[in-house]
């Protein structure tokens, strides 16, 4: 009896594990808008009027294209996983981009908050198109 129990609450654990990982990537998907960045060593704050720009990420099934004032700077493959987080001490679901670089995701509503998992990195908002 408590073997199946067991197991039952194992399964419900994975099913419901691999169901947040397919809704984080399906609202992850489509074009997301910059509202600003804080952190780093000396604890900045930027925004798209600081900075005099605008950043714009474009999020496919499998790759995240980044945009500056229009012009593509940056592309990426990438995958979601769950890590053990370097800042927060537990297991967060990341965005692993292909040369090994963790953001943790948070997605709540039409606004994406990334998270470098690095002493220093940096917070970034976006919000959905």
């Amino acid at each position: 009896m408590k073997n199946s129990i067991l197991l039952t609450i194992i399964g419900m654990t994975i099913l419901s594990c691999s169901q947040n990982d397919d809704d984080s990537n399906t609202s992850l998907i489509g074009q997301w808008n910059w509202k600003g960045s804080s952190g780093g060593i000396a604890g900045t704050t930027e925004t798209p009027q600081t900075r005099g720009e605008n950043r714009k990420l474009e999020i496919s099934t499998n790759s995240i294209k980044s945009y500056q004032n229009g012009t593509l700077n940056f592309q990426t493959k990438y995958s979601i996983e769950v890590h053990k987080s370097l800042i927060f001490n537990e297991p967060r679901e990341m965005i692993i981009q292909e040369n090994g670089f963790r953001q943790i995701l948070n997605i709540s509503g039409n606004t994406l908050i990334l998270i470098g998992d690095c002493t220093d990195c940096f917070t970034s908002k976006y919000t959905k198109e």
